[in-house]
């Protein structure tokens, strides 16, 4: 594209954010926002005319920096920290993770490596819904959280419990 026709069709978007559109930032004609060329998009159409899922207000047309989800929704960004003090980890709309929480699912992950379950629930197992990679599974029951198999996430859902003791039982005809 060349730039006269790139400046004319960006000329109604103003972009505060890096260097500039084509350098560092592309304009999305879809959601009518700026991305960074060098970040996965996730595009969601007309996301800044919205209201912010948090106070309601008009993100559009606020004055107040925004604060773009992992997902690709957008909240002001002092409703996102407002929120995150709540000590969730999920995007209030879609229930995807709201950040890189790779770091916190390290720390899961060593919770459960030092906390062995009890052997009355050595055989459970968990159906699970992972919010992040839209998977379902079968894990081993933990307490402390259930790891998808698929993106090592542990924002799931449990769907079904299921004890294997029991289900052998049922099996034998015992229950």
């Amino acid at each position: 594209i060349c730039s006269a026709i790139y400046l004319q069709l960006f000329a109604g978007n103003v972009c505060r954010t890096g260097k500039g559109l084509g350098i560092d930032y592309r304009h999305c004609m879809r959601c009518n926002a700026c991305v960074s060329m060098k970040d996965e998009h996730h595009c969601i159409p007309q996301r800044l005319q919205g209201n912010c899922p948090i106070c309601h207000e008009s993100m559009f047309e606020s004055t107040e920096p925004l604060r773009g989800l992992k997902c690709g929704h957008v909240m002001h960004l002092s409703c996102f920290s407002m929120y995150m003090r709540g000590h969730t980890y999920t995007c209030p709309l879609c229930k995807k993770s709201a950040d890189d929480m790779s770091e916190y699912f390290a720390l899961l992950d060593s919770a459960v490596r030092m906390q062995p379950m009890p052997p009355a629930y050595a055989a459970t197992t968990s159906n699970i819904y992972c919010q992040d990679c839209c998977k379902m599974g079968n894990v081993n029951y933990h307490f402390v959280g259930l790891k998808c198999n698929h993106c090592g996430s542990y924002n799931t859902r449990e769907l079904q419990r299921v004890d294997a003791n029991i289900m052998a039982g049922m099996l034998q005809g015992h229950y």
